[in-house]
């Protein structure tokens, strides 16, 4: 019988993410100029009028039944907090019967609807159940009745965060509190005592006036959040360090800044390395982690 060598043959690649939430295609109305339609996105940031005109159609656990997604590492949800226990222990019963044995890093996004103060218990359940929980910060201070109307003050932001990581991570030391915050960049708390703030990769500018004016190469903040977290969970997969994780975040939120839209992916054709909007994603990550370096010497 004649023996086959399968040490060389190519090996299934594994998904390294997967997320159970949704994809919104927008049709975006603008005054005096033309219709943009099938933008992914979501365009809650021009704020007008925004209303689905079809039904969600979410993405459950069941849905990655017989499919490579089941074996993801990272898996993100988006829900209300006894929403993703019910989907965790579906998604970890699932893999179980696939005869996955090992478990996935799990990163939660709270649905906006759900942060209120009367869901804080079922919160700290959540969390107890993952290995990151990201709101943004507006969502972070609903979840304690605040609102930061009248300006973001970013100690009570870190204080909020705090209560969440002492109060769901209590029985366990494994996992994060991130916050994702905008203009402000991002606040990763972890133990052991950790408390860190990220600058966003594109900064503002003050001018003499006291106006500050946005970056000029953000064009639309829509979907930045949600490359944040997808960029994360690759950085966390990477360094297995919540802290180095959020600059991975960082430089994926920064390309979707700087258009309505999706960034352009190419190829370099020199190097054959993979660019959006024409800059590779590991030299602008390089970058970055040296605009760290420089500022905390």
């Amino acid at each position: 019988m004649e023996s086959v060598d399968t040490t060389s043959a190519p090996q299934p690649t594994r998904i390294k993410f997967a997320s159970l939430g949704l994809v919104v295609l927008d049709e975006i109305h603008f005054p005096s100029r033309a219709t943009q339609r099938d933008v992914v996105g979501g365009s809650g940031s021009y704020g007008k009028c925004f209303h689905y005109v079809t039904p969600i159609l979410g993405i459950k656990p069941k849905h990655f039944q017989g499919t490579p997604l089941v074996d993801s590492l990272t898996f993100h949800l988006l829900a209300e907090p006894e929403e993703a226990i019910d989907t965790i222990r579906r998604l970890l019963k699932l893999r179980n019967q696939s005869g996955i044995d090992h478990h996935p890093r799990i990163t939660w996004e709270p649905r906006p609807s759900s942060c209120v103060p009367s869901n804080l218990t079922s919160f700290y359940r959540a969390i107890a159940m993952v290995d990151v929980f990201s709101p943004n910060h507006i969502e972070l201070a609903a979840c304690f009745g605040h609102s930061f109307a009248k300006g973001v003050d970013l100690k009570l932001v870190e204080s909020f965060a705090t209560t969440m990581l002492e109060s769901g991570f209590k029985d366990c030391y494994g996992g994060a509190i991130v916050i994702r915050a905008a203009e402000h960049g991002s606040l990763v708390v972890a133990h052991p005592p950790t408390q860190i703030w990220c600058p966003a990769f594109y900064q503002s500018t003050k001018q003499d006036s006291g106006l500050t004016v946005p970056h000029p190469k953000i064009i639309d903040p829509t979907g930045a959040g949600n490359a944040f977290l997808g960029g994360y969970a690759i950085g966390l997969q990477e360094t297995s360090d919540f802290v180095k994780a959020a600059s991975y975040g960082t430089v994926a939120a920064s390309f979707a800044l700087e258009q309505i839209g999706l960034p352009v992916l190419d190829k370099d054709i020199c190097s054959g390395e993979e660019v959006w909007n024409g800059c590779g994603t590991i030299q602008r990550l390089k970058d970055y982690e040296n605009r760290l370096k420089e500022k905390n010497t």
